[in-house]
C-alpha cells in the first residue's frame, strides 16, 4: 500500500463535504473508485480512477481563475512570472497581465492529441465603468497538447501609448472554445 495514497482517499470524504449535492455526487462515487483502488492496493486501477476524480472535479466550477496578476515582463511559462510591484505606468510602457484559467474544456484533435484554445476579448474603461474602448477577439490562444494539461498560463500585453494619462479599468473575458463557457476579470492600472 502507497501510504500517500491513503492519505489521499482519508482527505476526500472531508473536502466532498463542502459541495453541493449534485456535484458531490458525481464526486463523491468518482472518489469511490479511488478508495476502492487504494484498498485493493491495486496501482493501475487507482491511477485510471484518480484521472476520472479529477476529470469530474475540474469541470464542477467552470471557468475559473487561479492567478490575475500584473508582471514586470512576459512570463516564461506557468507560474514562472515576476509581479509589477504597482499599477503605475509610464505612457507607452506594456502592460502585461498574467491569468491562470482553470475548468476549461478540452477539444479533441483526434489521435489522442488535445486543444486547450480561448478567444480573448478587450474591453477599456474609466473608474466609473464607463466603456472607453472595446477590442472584440483581442487575442486567440490556442496550445496542443497529449492529454488533459490543467497548467496553462495567458500572457497578454496591452499596449495604451495613445490614451492620456489617467486612471484605467482593463476587463478581459475569456472565450472557451471548447468548453463552451467565458469568464472575466479585471485589472486596474494608472497612466502617467
Amino acid at each position: 500500500m502507497i501510504p500517500t495514497l491513503r492519505a489521499l482517499s482519508a482527505a476526500l470524504p472531508l473536502s466532498l463535504a463542502l459541495l453541493s449535492p449534485a456535484q458531490a455526487g458525481q464526486l463523491t462515487d468518482a472518489a469511490a473508485a479511488v478508495e476502492a483502488a487504494v484498498a485493493a492496493g491495486d496501482f493501475n486501477a487507482w491511477q485510471a480512477a484518480n484521472a476520472r476524480l479529477l476529470a469530474t472535479a475540474w469541470a464542477q466550477p467552470g471557468l475559473q481563475f487561479n492567478r490575475l496578476l500584473r508582471t514586470s515582463t512576459l512570463a516564461a511559462g506557468y507560474g514562472n512570472y515576476e509581479v509589477r510591484p504597482d499599477s503605475v505606468y509610464a505612457r507607452g510602457t506594456p502592460i502585461y497581465v498574467y491569468a491562470e484559467p482553470e475548468g476549461y474544456g478540452f477539444g479533441d484533435l483526434g489521435g489522442g492529441r488535445m486543444e486547450i484554445a480561448f478567444d480573448i476579448d478587450l474591453r477599456v474603461m474609466d473608474p466609473t465603468g464607463a466603456v472607453l474602448l472595446e477590442v472584440p477577439n483581442f487575442m486567440a490562444l490556442a496550445y496542443q497538447t497529449w492529454g488533459p494539461a490543467r497548467e496553462f498560463v495567458a500572457n497578454m500585453t496591452v499596449d495604451m501609448a495613445q490614451a492620456p494619462a489617467g486612471d484605467y479599468r482593463l476587463e478581459f473575458t475569456f472565450r472557451d472554445r471548447h468548453g463552451g463557457q467565458s469568464a472575466s476579470f479585471t485589472t486596474d492600472i494608472t497612466l502617467q
